[in-house]
């Protein structure tokens, strides 16, 4: 199973010592025996205006207004029970640059944060969530601001990405793997229930008619034939899974699994909607192209239409474009 071993939390200005967000943080380092830090970022501002009003130094109004913020952050950090290190830091600038800086600077192994509350557009477009999703080079955990103090259904979306060449596709398992790893150990307690879900999809079925005279039963030989290949794989996957945690955790576990037609920016948003899901533990293969401009991809397709909270996970190997 996976272990976090140094936890980061990042504050809104709305952040106080009973926000579920925070309770789960704090519970997943305890149980996790891991450090935490909570971290509040705050905008660069001018102090002019603040200056001429007050007749305070511009210096000196912002070494207030860091004091007074450094101070709340230790007020929270003194009012939650962690078992082991807990910390604050405070950092100025733009918001999901100075996140990701603190986790390259501090090797954080988990980002939690409270979802923005956006309008769509700027979901799709320019959020800090979605820059951390596509940057941060640690898994990101996005929380509804309502969350459970307990989760019930945990979806674990894995992928066998067919048009991967043959050298990927052992970093395409390497982050299944990864997946299952934390979908396990968030699931192990008696009312939450696991489902590992994967979807599948057979495009070139449409074309079939040009060159057959049944393009019907052509089509239902592909999807056929598409799904008896997936479930051969998921089996295997739990199979593996089975010897990796010994069969007493994995009965006690009892993944259910699920594979379903369609794409997976359609369907993977329904299914977690179906069953009531209250994480999806999911890949994000970002690929970055000149200038380190992030390239959108199915991944951000699904996130943006989730209702549920989300732990995104990136490939060992990716890098963020963050300096």
């Amino acid at each position: 199973m996976h272990r976090f071993n140094n936890i980061v939390y990042i504050v809104s200005n709305n952040t106080n010592e009973n926000s579920p967000s925070l309770i789960h943080a704090v519970n997943l380092a305890n149980a996790n025996q891991a450090d935490l830090t909570i971290l509040k970022i705050l905008p660069n501002m001018s102090a002019v205006k603040l200056s001429k009003l007050t007749g305070v130094d511009e210096k000196e109004v912002k070494e207030k207004i860091v004091s007074q913020q450094n101070a709340k952050l230790q007020h929270l950090v003194t009012s939650m029970e962690v078992d082991l290190n807990a910390k604050s830091e405070l950092r100025v600038g733009k918001r999901y640059i100075e996140i990701i800086r603190a986790v390259k600077a501090n090797d954080f192994d988990l980002v939690i944060k409270e979802v923005d509350d956006v309008d769509w557009i700027n979901r799709f477009l320019g959020s800090d969530d979605m820059h951390l999703l596509r940057k941060c080079p640690c898994p990101v955990w996005l929380m509804k601001k309502n969350e459970k103090p307990e989760y019930k259904h945990i979806v674990a979306a894995i992928d066998f990405d067919d048009d991967l060449e043959i050298s990927e596709y052992s970093h395409n398992d390497e982050l299944n793997q990864k997946i299952l790893d934390m979908s396990i150990s968030l699931s192990l307690s008696d009312s939450t229930t696991l489902h590992v879900v994967n979807t599948y999809d057979v495009p070139q079925a449409g074309f079939v008619s040009l060159w057959v005279d049944q393009p019907e039963k052509v089509e239902r030989e592909l999807f056929e034939a598409e799904y008896q290949e997936r479930r051969h794989k998921v089996n295997a996957l739990m199979e593996d899974l089975k010897n990796k945690i010994g069969p007493e955790s994995f009965n006690f576990l009892s993944p259910r699994t699920h594979i379903v037609k369609g794409s997976p920016g359609r369907e993977l948003p329904k299914i977690a909607e179906n069953l009531n899901a209250d994480l999806v533990v999911m890949g994000t293969v970002a690929r970055t192209g000149i200038a380190g401009v992030v390239i959108g991809n199915t991944a951000e397709i699904v996130l943006s239409q989730l209702q549920c909270s989300v732990l995104a996970i990136k490939p060992k190997d990716f890098v963020s474009p963050v300096t």
